[in-house]
């Protein structure tokens, strides 16, 4: 089940889209802006949902990454 993050106005966060920094919250309506300088309104919901699914993502690609890493360690000390 999908939670609402609790954002905190002045911090930095990370999408799909880049880095950006909570510039506002009102209710479920947050104000952000990117490292680039665009500026949105934009659901806490929806913004809590991509945190949630990058950290899945992340967690599900570890292991692929460890397997990797171990058979390049493994082919380069042949």
């Amino acid at each position: 089940m999908i939670g609402t993050m609790k954002f905190e106005v002045g911090q930095k966060y990370k999408n799909r889209m880049g880095t950006y920094k909570v510039m506002a919250v009102n209710g479920d309506a947050m104000d952000i802006r990117w490292t680039k300088g665009k500026k949105v309104t934009t659901s806490v919901r929806l913004q809590s949902r991509v945190l949630e699914n990058i950290q899945r993502e992340i967690a599900e690609l570890a292991p692929l990454k460890a397997a990797r890493r171990k058979k390049a360690a493994a082919a380069a000390s042949i």
